[in-house]
C-alpha cells in the first residue's frame, strides 16, 4: 500500500496565487479555502461596525485581509485591530499583507473552522504576541476572551449578551456583545 505524501506549500507559492475576494489562508503550510455562510458574515459585520464606531484610533481590518506570520502561516482573521502604538505589526510595502501580531484578533467560529481557530491559529497568535484573542460563537451567542500574559493566553472569561467585559487592549473599554447577535 502506498501512503500519499502531503507536500507543504511555502508562503512564496501562496503569495503567487491570484488576488481574490475569497478567504484563502495558508495554515501550517496548507492552502485552505473556507467560504463563509451568511449568518457568520452578519455577525462579523455587526462586530466590526460596533467596535469601529466605539474605537476610532488604530487600524481595523476585516477578512479578506492577509495577516502574514511566517513561511507556513498567513491567516485572514475575521477582524483584527492594530493600535497606533504597535511596532510589531505593519502593512507590507506592497500593501497586500500585514506582517506581525496585531493587538486584537477576533474569529467568529464556524463548524468547519472552529478546530483551527482553537488550535493552530490560537497557537500562532499566542506565539507571535497577539495581546487579545476573541472567539465568538454566533450560534451560542457568546464571546470567549483570551488575554496574553507572560507569553501565554489566559482565558478572561466567556461573555453572553448582558454580561459585559473590559478589554485592556482597547483601553479599558467595556464591551457588551448584545449588538453582535442582532439581524
Amino acid at each position: 500500500m502506498v501512503t500519499p505524501v502531503q507536500t507543504k506549500t511555502t508562503f512564496a507559492e501562496y503569495d503567487a496565487l491570484p488576488e481574490t475576494n475569497q478567504i484563502v489562508e495558508l495554515i501550517d503550510g496548507e492552502i485552505v479555502m473556507n467560504p463563509p455562510v451568511d449568518p457568520h458574515q452578519v455577525v462579523v459585520g455587526n462586530i466590526y461596525f460596533h467596535l469601529r464606531g466605539r474605537i476610532a484610533t488604530g487600524q481595523w481590518r476585516l477578512a479578506p485581509t492577509g495577516l502574514h506570520f511566517d513561511d507556513d502561516n498567513s491567516f485572514e482573521p475575521d477582524i483584527f485591530w492594530v493600535s497606533t502604538e504597535n511596532t510589531i505589526c505593519a502593512l507590507e510595502p506592497d500593501g497586500r499583507y500585514w506582517h506581525g501580531a496585531p493587538d486584537l484578533v477576533i474569529e467568529v467560529l464556524s463548524p468547519s473552522t472552529a478546530y483551527r481557530d482553537r488550535g493552530i491559529k490560537y497557537e500562532t497568535y499566542q506565539r507571535y504576541g497577539v495581546r487579545e484573542y476573541w472567539l465568538v460563537d454566533a450560534d451560542g451567542r457568546y464571546a470567549e476572551v483570551y488575554v496574553l500574559l507572560d507569553g501565554k493566553f489566559q482565558r478572561q472569561g466567556v461573555f453572553s449578551p448582558g454580561q459585559p467585559f473590559v478589554s485592556a487592549v482597547l483601553g479599558g473599554v467595556s464591551i457588551d456583545v448584545t449588538p453582535w447577535f442582532t439581524d
